[in-house]
């Protein structure tokens, strides 16, 4: 059991040495794309959603 742990712990150094980390920058121009268009889709569903309320309560 310990032997495959050590094992592991070893595969999984050798794996994260293989990565490519983003810099500093690069992290903070994805942050800001993904906050952006999170308001985008979130202003978007509010529309949609206040323009089918308008409409079902011109309904009834």
């Amino acid at each position: 059991m310990i032997a495959k742990i050590k094992q592991y712990s070893g595969e999984v150094s050798k794996e994260m040495k293989k990565v490519s980390w983003p810099t500093k920058q690069q992290l903070k121009e994805s942050t800001i794309v993904v906050i952006v268009t999170c308001l985008l889709i979130s202003a978007f569903v509010w529309v949609i959603d206040f323009l089918m309320t308008s409409f079902i309560q011109t309904i009834f």
